[in-house]
């Protein structure tokens, strides 16, 4: 019953919006089609309406009371007639402050406003006419055209109060601007396409002339050529809307300065539908006088200076729409319509200009929310670009989003700002990957700059365990949670997994990754060597993301979609990144602050998954690194067991990897062979743990990748392994042990 209860009132629902849908397009075509058949009606049905009328009115003197109701009536209705219209236009009248001068000459000369009164005014004199009908046989018809006036008179009253509460509204006002400038674009559209037959009649431009021809629309540029003004109206109507933002903005009617900000938009829209092919993009080697567009500039000044405005009145929510105006007008001038396909976008990268100019602008004026707008905004007019356009063109974007990042760590009002514009980068870094253009390695490089220089400055500022500024801000790009680009790039990898080896769009990522990968581990060098000397939170960070990415590059690498040339090259680049771990410091302090980070079960887990995907020779250079490592923090008492949970770590990877034992007896004799090996102390300590970790019963459950992977491995062979490197790394107690042994037997 419930059930069918909820079903019930869902059908109403759903019949209540096609109602309401019904009526908000159809209501005013119905309505006057009713009014229409009525009309008929009435009209068919005067004879009839004489043969019960006509016996009434022949006794004398009720004629006579006809006519003088008939003219009665009609008088009355002139003078309702006058009194409504002159309520209406002083409203209109009282509003006129509200409007620009221009506007309030127009709509007090409204069509439709005069054509109403002009009606009312004719019927009510018509029905007043009627009081000179001649004799009784027009008494039906007068009777009724006097009812159906009256009706009409009314409902024209009803109508007229409406279009003049339409006039007074200032939204209504602005889409009565739009709309004109509609119809003017669509009459000079008209007076173009009549023109043309007389602009190519003497044309003879040979095969030179046609092929320019059917890449640009030479007509047009030579109609819009002779008639220089034919966007008057629409730089009138540009005005209006400005005007009117800047009056309601001010007054704090920001719903009003919106729309008109968006008819500003629309106008553009027309604008560009209406110009057709006739745009020309700048060229680096000459200058095109075409390429410079009076009306688009136009435009854009009057964003700029809206944005002084609202800056100068500390008017947050109008700088933002502004803002928001001109990431629409981004997307608009990317759909411009060039002569040459492979033409740059010039005219969007004058809006984005434009808008980075605007968002730098609002720097030193302490608004936090209108910058974390304004870097929003940008970061998606870069995405924008990189779908719609080369990518290099991001890179003054990007610029931008980095500058107005690194005021966070001279403000802290700022700092929020700061975790915005790394999240933009790291999706502008995604969207570079899955970019439809082949050459992105400018951009990719740019942005990877970008994000080095905000971690760098970010990294000079104090940070603590508590605060962990560092991670907070840089968190978008080098984070592991779902909304980071981390959590993108594996999203991706999986997709670049399931692909089809012939699939050139997935070809076409592959190639974006590889270039990415290209001298990554500089980057993240520099970032890791620094962030352990600042003693940063991030350094944890740090680890996992390399160790993250390293296994993705690998990832990618074994895609069926990847060929051999750019196999190489991730492989190569995912084992740079990986060995940026060797570049830590050697010296003790270093060593042991890095060692609560588990440096060796990091590397570990990166062997085991090259392993796991195939990449043996990858997975032995690991190993190298892991035995690396070993030799650098076994040197010292860390407190966490470092010697011995690595030694753990290289006798796994024996068994995983399926390496004979006498390779790594002689890697430990090699190791202690050193002058720098770990002292006797460290040693023989490391020692006894070992022959106790081999002897040990083992559950289904580990604290580290090393402790799962000793869970799972063969635990006599691993005792073997534990045994022979406990021997070989203190070979001074190795006889020792043995007589000790045959001693307790």
């Amino acid at each position: 019953m419930t059930l069918w209860h909820a079903r019930g009132w869902q059908y109403l629902y759903l019949g209540r919006n096609w109602l309401f849908n019904f009526k908000s397009k159809y209501a005013g075509r119905l309505g006057l089609i009713f009014l229409a058949v009525l009309m008929i009606a009435s009209a068919i049905s005067v004879p009839t309406f004489q043969s019960y009328l006509e016996p009434y009115f022949s006794q004398s003197g009720r004629l006579d009371s006809l006519r003088a109701l008939f003219l009665s009536l009609g008088g009355a209705m002139i003078g309702a007639t006058a009194i409504a219209f002159s309520l209406i236009m002083f409203a209109m009248q009282v509003n006129v402050e509200r409007m620009p001068h221009g506007l309030f000459s127009k709509f007090s000369s409204d069509v439709k406003l005069l054509g109403a009164f002009t009606s009312t005014f004719s019927l009510a004199l018509i029905i007043a006419v009627f009081s000179l009908i001649p004799n009784k046989s027009w008494v039906s018809a007068a009777t009724l055209a006097t009812v159906w006036f009256s009706f009409l008179i009314i409902l024209l009253f009803v109508l007229a109060y409406r279009r003049a509460l339409a006039l007074i509204s200032p939204t209504m006002q602005l889409d009565l601007v739009v709309n004109n400038t509609k119809r003017d674009f669509k009459l000079w559209d008209r007076a173009i396409k009549r023109t043309t037959p007389l602009l190519r009649e003497n044309e003879n431009d040979g095969a030179e002339g046609d092929e320019l021809r059917t890449k640009c629309d030479m007509d047009r540029v030579t109609y819009f050529q002779l008639h220089p003004n034919w966007t008057s109206s629409a730089d009138q109507a540009i005005s209006y809307c400005i005007a009117f933002s800047r009056r309601y903005a001010e007054q704090g009617d920001h719903e009003v300065s919106r729309v008109a900000l968006n008819g500003i938009v629309a106008i553009n829209a027309l604008y560009i539908k209406s110009k057709g092919k006739t745009f020309f993009s700048n060229s680096d080697f000459f200058d095109n006088p075409l390429a410079s567009d009076t009306f688009l500039t136009s435009t854009l000044e009057h964003f700029r200076k809206n944005i002084q405005v609202g800056i100068s009145r500390k008017d947050e929510q109008f700088i933002e729409q502004n803002l928001h105006s001109l990431l629409q007008l981004t997307q608009l001038y990317l759909s411009i319509e060039y002569g040459d396909a492979h033409a740059a976008r010039s005219h969007a990268h004058l809006v984005t200009g434009y808008l980075t100019s605007a968002v730098e602008s609002v720097i030193p004026h302490d608004m936090a929310d209108v910058l974390i707008e304004g870097v929003s905004l940008l970061g998606n007019a870069g995405r924008l670009i990189v779908q719609n356009d080369k990518p290099e063109h991001i890179a003054t974007i990007s610029e931008k989003i980095a500058q107005v990042a690194c005021t966070g760590a001279v403000n802290k009002n700022y700092r929020p700002i700061t975790q915005v514009a790394v999240k933009q980068l790291a999706s502008l870094t995604f969207e570079l990957l899955r970019s439809k253009s082949w050459d992105v390695t400018f951009a990719i490089k740019e942005v990877r700059y970008d994000v080095k220089l905000i971690a760098k400055i970010y990294l000079k500022i104090p940070d603590t365990p508590l605060t962990r500024e560092h991670n907070k801000s840089l968190a978008p790009y080098y984070g592991t949670s779902n909304d980071t680009l981390i959590a993108w790039f594996t999203d991706l990898a999986n997709a670049l997994s399931n692909a089809e080896p012939g699939d050139e769009a997935a070809q076409r990522v592959v190639s974006h990754i590889e270039k990415w990968g290209d001298r990554l581990y500089q980057t993240e060098k520099e970032l890791l060597l620094l962030a352990i000397e600042k003693r940063s939170q991030l350094t944890l960070d740090l680890i996992h993301w390399i160790v993250h990415i390293t296994k993705l590059l690998l990832a990618v690498s074994c895609s069926d979609v990847c060929d051999v040339h750019h196999r190489d090259k991730l492989r190569k680049s995912a084992i740079w990144l990986i060995s940026v771990f060797s570049w830590v410091p050697d010296d003790e302090e270093t060593i042991k602050y890095i060692e609560t980070y588990r440096i060796a079960d990091n590397i570990f887990e990166s062997a085991v998954d090259a392993h796991k995907r195939g990449c043996d020779i990858e997975a032995l250079e690991i190993r190298s690194l892991l035995l690396s490592w070993t030799r650098k923090a076994g040197k010292y008492q860390t407190g966490w067991a470092s010697l011995e949970s690595a030694c753990c770590g290289l006798a796994c990877l024996n068994l995983i990897l399926e390496l004979p034992d006498e390779k790594l007896f002689t890697d430990i004799d090699t190791y202690i062979s050193k002058d720098d090996a770990s002292n006797f102390d460290i040693r023989s300590r490391a020692a006894s743990e070992l022959h106790e970790e081999a002897d040990k019963y083992r559950s289904g459950y580990g604290h580290s990748n090393i402790d799962m992977a000793m869970v799972h491995a063969n635990q006599s062979r691993l005792s073997i392994l534990l045994h022979g490197i406990a021997d070989h790394l203190c070979p001074e107690t190795h006889g020792i042990g043995i007589v000790e042994s045959s001693s307790e037997s």
